[in-house]
């Protein structure tokens, strides 16, 4: 076995933006070291950056995770655990080594397919379509051949993210069947909807994120077990022996999970080709399956849905994560992020919380103003980060990264009444852009679209350009809800600028109609045209939004 070498602790190889905006590569100890004077990660894809962040706080979470509120007080007080990271790195360093060695980082040392196959690059690198190398930047030398330190981040990312479809079948392996590794789902961050929040630098974004393990629902094993620890802490080294941990699974084995432990999962064995010269190939094959069902329960940064389906079929209560829709703004997924209460009737027929926090929004909002130093934000960035993959989950189709704004006092359970009002300016802003879009939809019928489907484009094109309209005053609005300012005052205050973005863009809409829906037809339910169709919105806006400065708003 040859001897390990290109260790992660030492060799730069994550690329950070420092607080002067330089961009700099960094191996894990500087990136510890100089986590005040690091604003952010810089890697090429959000998904890479959250996924080796998840890294870095499993390790804040092995040394310094707090116990309740007041320790997590104490600890924001005193600043990142600096000199416990570095110790317990110190500690791992032989797991740190990317190359050779028992225990490669996060890899199989000896992992081979009976025939001793290598997969190209392609299987590794994200932004690289499998089998459609026409359609990407990467051709040729560029995929032939890259880094340590870009595979090691693409090591890292291909253990959060990695799509599901057939794998390649590693000996060892009893479920390889045919020598292929068949479908066992994403890779487990490929399941969520995380949410990340962030400081004025990388080590107050660690413990904003570092959060009591027994919050809200949450629930694991003590970190002394073998299932507390991070996967590279195992006595053995692993193998191509895997196992399936899905919690309701009848073929999976339950099993605790500890928060450190799911933060460095190893959803897909691995093994890496190459030297710190450079990585020509990957062996990649299937790694242990987690399920995504009451995961609510060890995952602490993933938003939750009920799920009637899930929950009938398991005869329980099931929440499900709450992935991101590509193109839909974070603010449009503040009802169910914020601490608001809405119910949906449970398989029992009973009324159940339609949507649960994360735990790490969930304990922000239960922290008591009182005990608050003034050091902590009066506002956070929330970071939110998705994936969206293609049918069967096999290939990527889409990555999913906003961020937003609020105030502390908004999310607060206490503060009920701030986040209600959110809520209801969420939802009224998209009523008004359904209003738009059915507008948009009466002017094309009205010009003659007809049959199925009549005015479907243009009601869609108009409800993103009114969404693209107001997305930048709703996100300068929301940070005015403080708790300082007039509830009252600050939501009429939307609801003059929702009413006037609505009122621009339809009359953007009705000039730029054509002369025959200026005419207009029949459509079969109805004469439409222009002026009908008009007149349809303007009371449609005047029933979701009415004047907040008429003597009559709010009487109704």
């Amino acid at each position: 076995m040859n001897s390990p070498e290109y260790n992660l602790l030492d060799e730069p190889w994550i690329p950070v933006r420092l607080l002067d905006g330089a961009i700099i590569e960094v191996g894990l100890l500087d990136l510890v070291r100089r986590a005040t004077d690091i604003a952010d990660l810089a890697c090429e894809l959000p998904t890479q950056s959250i996924a080796i962040q998840r890294l870095i706080l499993a390790v804040a979470y092995r040394v310094a995770a707090p116990c309740d509120e007041e320790e997590w007080l104490e600890q924001f007080a005193e600043g990142a655990p600096t000199e416990e990271m570095i110790d317990y790195l110190e500690k791992w360093r032989d797991r740190f080594y990317l190359f050779g060695g028992r225990y490669p980082f996060m890899q199989v040392a000896d992992l081979r397919t009976a025939k001793d196959s290598v997969s190209g690059l392609e299987k590794l690198i994200a932004d690289v379509p499998n089998g459609e190398q026409f359609f990407t930047t990467r051709q040729g030398k560029a995929i032939a051949c890259i880094s340590a330190a870009e595979a090691a981040r693409w090591l890292v990312h291909a253990q959060a993210y990695d799509p599901s479809g057939i794998r390649s079948g590693a000996v060892g392996d009893t479920q390889v069947k045919g020598g292929k590794g068949y479908p066992i789902g994403p890779a487990w961050c490929g399941h969520l909807g995380i949410v990340w929040i962030k400081g004025r630098n990388l080590g107050e974004t660690l413990l904003l994120n570092l959060i009591p393990e027994d919050t809200g629902e949450l629930r694991g094993v003590e970190s002394t077990s073998q299932w507390g620890a991070c996967s590279w802490e195992s006595s053995e080294p692993e193998s191509a022996v895997r196992g399936d941990y899905s919690l309701l699974d009848p073929a999976g084995t339950p099993r605790e999970l500890s928060i450190p432990r799911l933060l460095t999962w190893h959803s897909r064995r691995i093994r890496l080709v190459g030297d710190r010269a450079g990585v020509t190939g990957v062996v990649l094959a299937q790694g242990d399956k987690l399920a995504p069902q009451q995961m609510h329960r060890y995952e602490p940064q993933s938003l939750w849905r009920y799920s009637l389906p899930q929950s009938k079929k398991f005869k329980q209560d099931v929440y499900m994560p709450r992935k991101f829709e590509a193109g839909r703004a974070l603010w449009r997924n503040l009802p169910g992020t914020l601490p608001t209460v809405a119910e949906v009737p449970g398989h029992d027929k009973q009324p159940k919380p339609e949507f649960m926090q994360c735990a790490t929004l969930s304990f922000h909002s239960q922290l008591k103003e009182a005990m608050l130093e003034s050091s902590y934000p009066t506002h956070m960035r929330i970071q939110a980060v998705g994936v969206t993959y293609g049918p069967q989950e096999a290939t990527f189709e889409d990555i999913y990264s906003d961020e937003l704004t609020l105030s502390v006092a908004a999310m607060r359970a206490e503060q009920e009444r701030l986040s209600t009002l959110i809520d209801q300016q969420v939802r009224l802003t998209e009523e008004v852009a359904r209003a738009i879009g059915t507008l948009a939809a009466n002017l094309a019928r009205a010009a003659g679209e007809s049959g199925e489907g009549a005015g479907d484009g243009a009601r869609d094109r108009a409800k993103a350009r009114f969404f693209s309209v107001v997305d930048d005053p709703f996100r300068s609005w929301v940070t005015q809800v403080d708790g300082h300012r007039d509830a009252e005052e600050v939501g009429r205050n939307w609801k003059r600028t929702l009413r006037q973005c609505g009122k621009d863009l339809s009359q953007e809409l009705v000039a730029s109609a054509s002369s025959s829906a200026i005419i207009g037809r029949d459509t079969g339910r109805g004469y439409l045209n222009v002026g009908i169709a008009e007149n349809y919105f303007k009371s449609a806006l005047e029933r979701i939004v009415p004047n907040p400065d008429s003597k009559q708003e709010g009487t109704k």
